[in-house]
């Protein structure tokens, strides 16, 4: 080899060399990198965390009260008192169907005709209403949210509208089968957690909804949407686990006393220090988790639960973690139960809610088995349970093969 061929075979040798060495503590640099950048994301995580838990619900109840004491009454619509009075109502309601109930009810008693859609989907699904001559109709209403109505609208704005039902013919031909001669018309969109989750219509004879009357309203839509992020931290006191409400046909249940802020802030008071397993967060983010999620792969369905003794509790923290696991349960069987009522309905009849809801269950179950500690899910059917008691209503058969 001559001198040459030789230098040249030496210098590409330790190129080569130093270039692999390098790539080595480039690699490690970045390993170094993604290692500290996950560190700091995982405190900020925390940090935001902690922030809920500083958050004074009782301060802002008793805040919001005494603004409502002290605004004086107006001489046109209704009145402060009359306010106070309907969010006194709504905030009766122990489950996220009665505080919705609640708000209709609430509604159609300052105005002539009141409905609740729900949005799913591309769709505007008509839930529960009053004033109606038909009311039963409302549930047959599927409204699509692309067609040009005020739910088009609402939907793309987020916020109400106010106005003449000529201002939107396509209005009027979606809601015809409702009868009557609505004049004024306004729509509030009840948004949880940021998310559309459902569009309160009201409608009147009158040339238009009073200014004050719609301000009246949209408080109301604005508060049951607080009242039903504040359930999702904590249920209210009479409804055991196991034993709550469950989301059917609009029906207004027992009444207990106590705000909602103030009821929310005595249980997270009463609860120990130990951070949760199934946090306040997690269960906010249920509620519309499944068109949130539409593009997730459903597990395969694994064979019925047999049944199994609950863990024993021998801590608070122990004890905690199981009244979560419940919460969690009932709130996601609820979600889906609200969504597709009338599938569970011709499920019950049919013995088929499985095979009827299949990728709202699975979804659901695995959105449990995420947030719900494994030693908690090996030692009990708590989602099972929910099944059961909230879409098979109490017959374990109507689920059909699993």
């Amino acid at each position: 080899m001559s001198l040459q061929d030789d230098l040249k075979a030496r210098t590409l040798a330790l190129v080569s060399q130093q270039m692999a060495n390098w790539v080595v503590e480039i690699q490690r640099s970045i390993a170094q990198h993604q290692a500290d950048l996950v560190g700091s994301l995982d405190k900020l995580q925390e940090t935001v965390a902690r922030y809920d838990e500083r958050i004074d619900e009782a301060a802002i109840g008793h805040a919001m009260d005494e603004v409502v004491k002290q605004q004086p009454p107006t001489a046109s619509g209704p009145g402060c008192e009359q306010l106070r009075a309907s969010l006194l109502e709504i905030d009766k309601g122990t489950s996220l169907s009665e505080v919705l109930t609640y708000l209709v009810t609430q509604s159609a008693g300052q105005i002539e005709r009141a409905a609740m859609f729900i949005v799913k989907g591309t769709s505007a699904i008509g839930w529960y209403g009053r004033g109606f001559d038909q009311p039963e109709l409302i549930k047959q209403l599927n409204i699509p949210l692309n067609a040009d109505t005020v739910f088009r609208i609402v939907q793309n704005s987020r916020h109400a509208l106010r106005g003449h039902v000529t201002h939107s013919p396509g209005t009027a031909q979606a809601l015809a089968r409702l009868a009557g001669n609505p004049q004024g018309v306004l729509a509030v969109p009840l948004i949880l957690r940021d998310k559309l989750s459902a569009i309160l219509y009201c409608d009147t004879q009158e040339e238009e909804v009073p200014a004050g009357l719609a301000a009246l309203i949209e408080i109301l839509v604005m508060y049951a949407a607080r009242t039903i992020d504040v359930l999702s931290l904590a249920p209210k006191p009479g409804v055991q686990s196991g034993t709550s409400p469950s989301i059917a046909a609009p029906a207004p249940g027992r009444i207990t006393s106590g705000s909602t802020m103030e009821r929310a802030a005595a249980i997270r008071a009463a609860a120990p220090p130990a951070a949760a397993p199934v946090t306040a967060d997690d269960e906010a983010s249920a509620t519309l988790m499944f068109r949130g999620s539409m593009g997730a792969t459903p597990r395969p369905a694994p064979a019925a639960p047999a049944p199994r003794a609950a863990a024993p509790v021998v801590s608070p923290e122990d004890q905690k973690a199981h009244e979560d696991a419940k919460r969690f349960a009932r709130l996601v069987v609820s979600e889906i139960k609200l969504y597709n009522e009338q599938k569970v309905l011709d499920g019950r009849r049919q013995k088929n809610i499985y095979e009827a809801l299949k990728d709202d269950i699975e979804r659901g179950r695995q959105m449990y088995s995420d947030r719900v500690p494994a030693q908690v899910r090996d030692s009990t059917n708590y989602f099972y349970d929910e099944l059961v008691r909230i879409l098979a209503g109490g017959d374990a058969s109507a689920l059909g093969p699993i």
